[in-house]
């Protein structure tokens, strides 16, 4: 008798980012480099020696500020080229370029203590214009209270390293984010 093929995702738990801080209207500069991907600055390297090997993330924003204004992230991913000298060589891939905004009904951006912070979250993320394809899950009724916050999902297919840049009026910004 035949066996039953029985076809599954993965459901891992949210990991989070912590908190990086923002700048208005900059990103860290990512170009290819002989330095290795790291935390700096307003940019979060996000672990990928668990065992896993990335091929799409799922990545749900945060800000510590309901009111901040021009917020948005940038998802790099990172491939490494070994010269002949065997000196290793960092290229950045631009995965992601997103812009957030809240729920405009006052008194019902969703928040939560977040490791002991109060974090708000977006109800809506737009993709830049010439970036890849970015599947983007955001709620239908953002003015409503109680709006679920939305998110992304993004291929990473190929990336040793990945990390998750945030730029913002004011505050700090954190990411809860999942391979899949």
């Amino acid at each position: 008798m035949p066996t039953d093929i029985t076809i599954s995702t993965d459901k891992p738990s949210f990991l989070t980012s912590g908190l990086v801080t923002a700048s208005s209207g900059t990103y860290d500069v990512s170009v290819p480099t002989a330095t290795i991907p790291s935390t700096t600055g307003q940019t979060f390297l996000i672990p990928t020696n668990l065992g896993d090997k990335p091929s799409l993330i799922r990545l749900v924003p945060f800000h510590t500020a309901h009111n901040a204004t021009t917020a948005g992230f940038r998802v790099i991913g990172w491939t490494t080229y070994t010269q002949t000298s065997g000196t290793p060589i960092y290229v950045p891939t631009l995965l992601a370029d997103c812009a957030c905004s809240y729920n405009a009904t006052a008194g019902s951006i969703p928040s939560l203590s977040v490791n002991g912070t109060t974090q708000y979250f977006f109800h809506q993320i737009v993709v830049g214009t010439g970036v890849p394809t970015v599947n983007i899950y955001t709620p239908g009724t953002a003015a409503a209270a109680g709006t679920p916050p939305a998110s992304v999902v993004i291929d990473t297919i190929g990336c040793q390293y990945v990390t998750i840049q945030v730029e913002s009026s004011t505050g700090t910004m954190g990411a809860f984010y999942a391979f899949l």
